[in-house]
């Protein structure tokens, strides 16, 4: 009878143990998980992080959400986790908040970039540069936006040339056959296009080596 009574209290103990520990994990508070957050953030790991961050928010509950550094933290978070739609979400808030708004600007654009929308990634490359007009930082991707439009038109423009060059190689075209010549005018006219993008490049940054060289480039194909 001792022995079953033993065992018994030793079955209730581990039962309260159990919910004890279960009671310590439910009961995080929205400070624990912030600081489990930044931990993740230290050793790199972004999806635990934004995760914990996540958690956290669920802990504030319907309050306004006044910890900006950390919203704008869950911003870099999901972008390093690939969560874009997240991002950009996170960084919208930061924004309304007033904090970091330059740069949680400049994060949105590189969001932009990568999932390829140029429209929005000028729009807030320009909302940037409205707020600090003389940051090199925001200069300087401006220069490499209008450095990628420029190039992606003097491409086109170069394809055209390079393809009835090669007809002219084969012997299909001669340089004073209509369709060399009219192959010859569309590309012209795709370099025209891609001058002023290049220029405006240089404006933003004029030590741009790109932006220079294919400007250089366009002027030299433009007197051909």
């Amino acid at each position: 009878m001792v022995v079953v009574m033993k065992k018994l209290f030793f079955v209730v103990v581990m039962f309260i143990s159990v919910l004890a520990v279960n009671a310590q994990v439910a009961e995080k508070t929205f400070a624990d998980l912030k600081n489990e957050g930044n931990a993740a953030i230290k050793a790199n790991d972004y999806p635990k992080a934004l995760d914990l961050y996540e958690q956290a928010l669920v802990k504030w509950g319907n309050k306004p959400i006044v910890d900006t550094s950390m919203v704008y933290n869950m911003g870099i978070c999901a972008i390093k986790a690939k969560a874009y739609d997240k991002a950009l979400k996170y960084f919208d808030q930061s924004i309304s908040m007033n904090y970091k708004k330059v740069n949680a600007l400049l994060y949105k654009s590189d969001v932009y970039r990568i999932t390829k929308n140029n429209a929005e990634t000028l729009k807030s490359l320009e909302a940037a540069l409205a707020i600090s007009p003389e940051d090199a930082k925001v200069k300087g991707k401006l220069a490499t936006y209008y450095v990628g439009e420029a190039n992606a038109i003097y491409t086109k423009g170069s394809a055209i040339i390079l393809k009835v060059n090669n007809d002219i190689t084969a012997g299909k075209l001669k340089t004073t056959d209509p369709a060399y010549i009219s192959a010859e005018q569309k590309a012209k006219d795709e370099y025209t296009k891609a001058m002023p993008l290049i220029d405006k490049a240089l404006s933003f940054d004029p030590a741009n080596k790109t932006a220079a060289q294919i400007k250089a480039a366009i002027e030299q194909a433009l007197k051909g």
